[in-house]
């Protein structure tokens, strides 16, 4: 992705005066919202989330699967896992969505690419964005701009009752490579079976997808103030290598950027995770 040109602009004050450290986060579910106040970015990454990015100051600047980089002023959403790098020389509000619940509307609209919105759909993402910047980032305010953001979408297709038992008790299960075949079989289908009904459901690997959960259970680790070799073993990876190559390529950052991260979390959504 080619430099971006950092843009010195003042903050709107309304805006901007409410947050206080560079970067924030706060986890509702397996969603949640995160904010950069300055310029900042992503590496090439893909997750199991629906990414909804609204630019506060300044473009944002996108390398999808496909295609050259392309600059744009106005919000992005990329569908679950689609691969991706993102910049902005200034603010930005993220909102992730899960592709089997709330955002199942905007997965259906993003399903294998970045969309630029417009119109309505983009009006309503920068007013909910500011809205969360005006009052503050909370559990609540979070919820709200989730609620928001998904509202801008139409209802996404039912998803195979089958497939989403399999993720709920992979979900649970400890950390590591799960044995995806009774998970399968559980539920009268075949490994291949059931790694197809994903795929077709949310178009990448259900592979990802455990991957995704792992990082996530080591990302958690790492929020309660856990060194990063107890969070990589938390996760059933390796080595510390291994989860900073995981956390890379799922979350587009390192571990270290995670760590300076503000976190908001209420309790009873202790053990969601979500970062950029």
């Amino acid at each position: 992705m080619r430099r971006l040109r950092r843009l010195r602009r003042s903050r709107p004050r309304d805006v901007l005066s409410s947050v206080t450290a560079l970067e924030h986060t706060a986890l509702v579910g397996h969603g949640g919202v995160h904010i950069i106040e300055g310029a900042g970015g992503t590496r090439r990454h893909a997750l199991h989330l629906v990414k909804l990015v609204v630019p506060v100051e300044g473009p944002l600047e996108i390398e999808a699967e496909v295609g050259r980089p392309f600059e744009v002023s106005a919000p992005v959403l990329t569908g679950a896992g689609v691969a991706h790098s993102i910049g902005s020389p200034g603010a930005t509000v993220t909102t992730f969505l899960a592709p089997e619940g709330l955002g199942a509307g905007a997965q259906a609209a993003a399903r294998g690419r970045v969309l630029v919105l417009e119109g309505a759909q983009a009006d309503r993402a920068r007013a909910a964005a500011r809205d969360v910047l005006r009052g503050g980032l909370d559990h609540a305010a979070t919820h709200a701009l989730m609620k928001a953001c998904a509202g801008a979408f139409a209802g996404g297709p039912p998803v195979d009752r089958r497939v989403l038992r399999a993720m709920r008790r992979l979900a649970e299960q400890a950390p590591g490579r799960p044995a995806l075949g009774p998970l399968a079989a559980a539920e009268g289908l075949s490994r291949s079976r059931l790694s197809h009904l994903f795929h077709g459901a949310f178009g990448h690997p259900l592979r990802d997808y455990v991957t995704f959960l792992r990082v996530r259970t080591a990302i958690g680790a790492l929020m309660d103030g856990a060194p990063l070799a107890q969070a990589a073993l938390a996760g059933g990876f390796h080595d510390q290598a291994h989860l900073a190559r995981a956390i890379v390529a799922t979350l587009g950052r390192t571990p270290g950027s995670i760590a300076r991260s503000r976190f908001v979390q209420a309790e009873a959504t202790a053990g969601a995770m979500v970062i950029p």
